[in-house]
């Protein structure tokens, strides 16, 4: 039976996995593009036979109704397809990235919702097992960051930045998972910032943002209204934009007093702010922002964090 091409949505075949029994039907957009054509019907195992016959397919679709079921497949799987062998690290990068942007889109439209923030982990499991087990991870993470600056990619490239430095720093396990975690939500209390400031074409005014500055102290909100108890993710949400010298906010902590989560994702945060493009300004080069980041942010960040930043970087151009 012809099923109007309305009723369905797209999935990524790359996450289709022989072997697995779906809980979710698999089609392919007839050639009229006015139909549907079903390959295989939910309850059933992907064989090797299918398994051929999905790499000639361009595009594969579920109906609406089973997309849950999908989205629980790839959450299960997204962390197995980031330690596959045969799949190359860029497009496996490339994977986690896709599903990392559309978990954050949701996630800053309803920020507190409990399902949104349990999609989370699988993601942040995604990046580490990248990282940690792909001698070009870094390299490749790197490439596929968004350049334009947006909250939501903003987000997901720090917490690039911060897994990947993290590990650097021999950071492992539960630590570097819960470290993620941290880095990914972040800024989620912009959500809580008026769109139109979060979204200025241009520099804020003094008004605007002291408005903005709102943001780690409504995350650390949300993170607990989420349940969130570990003070590192808290302490991270909440004093990532607090100087090592005093002056930064919202609690004007300083030194030791700052979490080393919170000092790590600063650094993460200000290198990604200067390397990526905004409507007032050109992005910086890698070099350019670190530059900047040694002669301008001394009183600011934590410089032994910057220079295991740089290190790290360095590590990657000698690995190319």
């Amino acid at each position: 039976m012809k099923q109007k091409v309305s009723c369905f949505k797209a999935i990524d075949k790359r996450i289709i996995t022989e072997g697995e029994n779906l809980a979710f039907s698999l089609y392919m957009a007839n050639a009229d593009k006015n139909g549907m054509t079903l390959l295989l019907e939910s309850g059933n195992t992907i064989d090797g036979d299918m398994k051929v016959t999905l790499r000639s397919v361009d595009k594969l679709y579920t109906e609406e109704r089973e997309y849950p079921a999908y989205k629980a497949y790839l959450n299960h799987h997204i962390q197995y397809i980031a330690s596959r062998k045969d799949i190359p690290t860029e497009e496996k990068a490339a994977i986690v990235y896709e599903k990392a942007t559309e978990v954050m889109d949701t996630m800053f439209q309803d920020p507190e919702a409990l399902g949104n923030i349990q999609e989370i982990q699988p993601l942040v499991g995604g990046f580490i097992e990248i990282v940690l087990h792909d001698s070009g991870a870094v390299e490749s993470l790197m490439q596929i960051t968004a350049h334009d600056y947006y909250t939501h990619t903003h987000s997901i490239n720090v917490s690039i930045y911060t897994i990947s430095l993290g590990a650097f720093l021999g950071i492992r396990g539960e630590e570097l998972s819960t470290l993620g975690t941290a880095a990914v939500l972040h800024d989620i209390g912009k959500s809580k910032v008026d769109y139109n400031i979060i979204n200025k074409n241009g520099r804020l005014d003094d008004m605007e943002f002291e408005e903005m500055k709102r943001h780690p102290a409504e995350g650390h909100q949300i993170a607990l209204n989420l349940g969130i108890t570990d003070e590192r993710i808290l302490t991270g949400i909440r004093h990532h934009h607090e100087r090592l010298h005093g002056g930064g906010y919202p609690d004007n902590l300083k030194g030791v007093k700052i979490s080393r989560f919170a000092r790590i994702i600063g650094v993460c945060d200000v290198f990604d702010a200067l390397s990526t493009k905004r409507s007032y300004k050109d992005p910086m080069t890698s070099f350019e922002s670190l530059r900047l980041m040694k002669q301008e942010f001394k009183e600011h960040l934590d410089m032994s964090i910057v220079d295991a930043f740089i290190k790290m970087l360095l590590k990657r151009e000698q690995t190319k």
